[in-house]
């Protein structure tokens, strides 16, 4: 199975400057784990789960700090051809939850690691 078949062509995106406050309020109302961050259609970062609770720990105020500084800069990117395998081996090895899918240079979702399992197990079965 391909990534392109668990995406649906748009990922929850956010700005560098957005506070992490509205970051975090944006996952918790979308029921999602990561925002992209891609101001010109190319992605620059990814802010994740991870990333607020490093920002927590770290006395970091959610009302003023920006998104920005807290993202993991140009993450690695999973091709939307790539098979399911390929993607697990690869967020398995880095120690990713959420990777960007792309075409080409041009974003069309997100998954994570719970999404791949789901999909292994789908065509277990």
């Amino acid at each position: 199975m391909q990534l392109t078949s668990l995406v649906g062509g748009y990922v929850e995106a956010a700005e560098a400057d957005l506070s992490l406050r509205l970051a975090a309020r944006t996952m918790a109302t979308k029921n999602i784990g990561s925002l992209l961050v891609a101001p010109d259609g190319r992605i620059h970062g990814i802010i994740t789960e991870r990333d607020l609770v490093r920002a927590a720990s770290q006395g970091a105020d959610f009302d003023t700090e920006i998104v920005g500084d807290w993202m993991a800069d140009y993450p690695q990117l999973a091709q939307a051809d790539w098979d399911v395998r390929r993607a697990v081996d690869e967020m398995l090895h880095q120690g990713f939850r959420h990777m960007p899918v792309v075409e080409g240079d041009r974003p069309v979702g997100m998954v994570s690691i719970k999404d791949l399992v789901w999909a292994m197990r789908a065509v277990e079965t």
